[in-house]
């Protein structure tokens, strides 16, 4: 069929129409709107001054599978706490040393907080069951505390002894801080944790405390202190701080 001039002209002007709109779509710009930042904390890594740095206490549990980790002397330019404890299992069946590890995040930091950490695992599916890692000789324990204008990261090695291993070794030491303490324990069946601290206790003056915690009361006789920069108060419990000038 014999399609008209004017049919020609009028299906000329549609087909041109049609792409220029499809040109216009094809070539359609967005502009991107600024991303609004709010309540965002720095990740700067800052320090923390010697008197707003916290103290750390790292206790055993009489059965020496639980250790309640309480940190005091939180400032309160601190909004969030991470701690993460990694310790480490001599597993005898294959004579080496497993690592595992328990940690969390604190988003309600108040001036003090306590945490108690498992050294193995639980499944409370059905009533609690728990399976303890036994054999634990020390590890490291990490804080990271987040304030408005960066985070602070403390990271302390930690040993983990019994009674009887300070009697076998004649006391207790920090081979990563290169501290060690000479002495007996008249305990018998008591857990001792020996770390480096981030804070100091209350009215002390000093460069580094080092500080022994336990179940009991660590009565004792401490011989000796090196290097001999490092004292403590009472030579008659091996648990408190020992304090480097």
């Amino acid at each position: 069929m014999k399609i008209s001039n004017h049919k020609q002209l009028l299906l000329a002007a549609i087909v041109i129409t049609s792409s220029l709109f499809l040109t216009a779509c094809g070539k359609k710009t967005t502009t991107a709107k600024p991303t609004l930042k709010t309540n965002v904390q720095s990740t700067k890594t800052i320090e923390l001054s010697p008197q707003d740095r916290p103290y750390i206490s790292l206790t055993p549990r009489a059965d020496g599978h639980l250790l309640t980790l309480k940190i005091d002397n939180i400032p309160s330019s601190v909004t969030q706490l991470d701690y993460e404890l990694i310790y480490t299992v001599h597993d005898p069946a294959t004579n080496q040393d497993i690592e595992k590890g328990v940690g969390d995040t604190v988003k309600e930091v108040s001036k003090s907080i306590s945490k108690d950490l498992l050294l193995g695992t639980e499944s409370c599916t059905n009533g609690c069951k728990y399976s303890y890692d036994n054999g634990v000789n020390g590890g490291t324990l990490t804080l990271t505390l987040m304030t408005a204008e960066g985070q602070a990261v403390f990271e302390s090695p930690f040993v983990f002894k019994s009674s009887a291993d300070i009697k076998k070794e004649n006391g207790i030491s920090l081979p990563a801080e290169n501290i060690t303490v000479s002495a007996t324990t008249t305990t018998k069946s008591d857990f001792f944790v020996m770390l480096k601290n981030y804070g100091l206790p209350k009215g002390i003056t000093a460069k580094t405390a080092y500080s022994i915690f336990s179940n009991g009361t660590g009565a004792g006789k401490i011989s000796s202190i090196s290097p001999n920069t490092v004292t403590k108060s009472s030579i008659t419990s091996i648990v408190g701080d020992y304090l480097a000038q």
